[in-house]
């Protein structure tokens, strides 16, 4: 039975567990992508130049140029789509992975049914080689393997001298049978290195007690906010009060969950990506082609329900308009981060709050 689930996640997942598959999806889109752009381009120039050569050269396989001119103009059409559709429609990358998958077998079949008194070559060449090029889910990739693998023995036995036909079946078979095994193998490895990379990552730009990201990460992202602003950008700047008192007055567990509330709203209301613990207590926030009102009604949101677990939170805001394609992200926060000052020492000046009175 555990070998029997050892096989089934090795299929279902390459060898990782359930979550961690899932959570690998938007990062297997991000490579299939990459590696799309690569093996697309590379295809169209291969085919071309197939193309061109064929035409020039009466010995060289003259027969295949329509082949070679109808798989170069379905590289191009599959490139420009990774180039310009793509990444704004990142849920169907892998409808074009499988487009450039197929187009690959169809050529490798196609060309060696044109010479079809020698045996296979192209065919096989591309039933091995294809299922290694992209990240796809184990089960996937040994469906279509066997899918191809047996619409060309039933093409082979069909329309190919049987004495070469025989051959062609069984080397589709057992080369067939070597591409599913090979491809299992691979792509665990493949997914593995890529769930390493992603929980180094995560670790780089994560804050561990928090969950938002941490302030190597805030540096790091700092000058791209004008860049994808087409109106304004909100700075948002906290400061959690009380923190060193909570921990001395109830322990540092107490501090650690006032900290995870914080930043758990602050990720609520301006997402993950925009939310940085930047300090011990102090964090960042920023709102892309926000508007003043909006950000206020949010922030004192934030504070009334920080307010119910008798928590308080100092906050500043400053917002700057995109003029002349510019924003100043040092006067942007610096602002931000002066009005949090203000607040923070209104907040001390409350007989309630004032620590002179404790």
């Amino acid at each position: 039975m555990d070998r029997l689930n050892r096989l089934r996640n090795l299929f279902l997942y390459a060898g990782l567990e359930r979550e961690t598959f899932h959570d690998l999806r938007p990062a297997i889109h991000k490579e299939n992508l990459v590696l799309l752009r690569l093996f697309s381009l590379l295809a169209s120039v291969m085919f071309f130049l197939l193309l061109i050569t064929s035409m020039l050269s009466r010995g060289f396989a003259s027969v295949n140029s329509s082949t070679y001119l109808t798989c170069g103009i379905a590289m191009l059409v599959i490139q420009l789509c990774a180039r310009y559709f793509l990444p704004k429609q990142p849920e169907f990358v892998m409808v074009y992975v499988y487009l450039f998958e197929i187009t690959l077998y169809v050529f490798g079949i196609h060309i060696s049914m044109l010479h079809a008194e020698m045996p296979a070559v192209s065919a096989i060449v591309f039933l091995l080689v294809t299922p290694l090029l992209f990240y796809d889910r184990p089960i996937a990739l040994s469906a279509l393997i066997a899918l191809v693998a047996t619409i060309f023995c039933g093409i082979v036995a069909r329309y190919k001298d049987p004495g070469v036909a025989e051959s062609d079946i069984w080397n589709t078979i057992t080369f067939g049978m070597v591409a599913i095994a090979t491809s299992l193998f691979i792509i665990k490895i493949k997914m593995q290195a890529l769930a390493q990379s992603r929980q180094i990552e995560y670790m780089g730009q994560t804050d561990l007690l928090t969950g938002v990201k941490n302030r190597n990460h805030y540096e790091k992202r700092l000058q791209g906010y004008p860049e994808m602003c087409t109106s304004s950008l909100v700075c948002v700047y906290a400061d959690v009060n009380g923190l060193h008192e909570m921990n001395n007055r109830e322990g540092h567990s107490a501090g650690d969950r006032m900290l995870r509330e914080v930043a758990s709203k602050m990720q609520q209301y301006f997402g993950l990506e925009h939310t940085y613990r930047i300090g011990g207590d102090e964090f960042a926030a920023f709102r892309v082609d926000g508007q003043t009102e909006e950000v206020l009604s949010e922030i004192d949101r934030i504070r009334q329900e920080l307010a119910r677990e008798k928590y308080h939170v100092s906050f500043g805001m400053s917002i700057q308009e995109q003029t002349r394609g510019k924003i100043n992200m040092a006067e942007l926060i610096k602002e931000a981060e002066n009005n949090m000052f203000a607040a923070k020492k209104e907040f001390y000046r409350q007989p309630e709050h004032n620590r002179r009175n404790r």
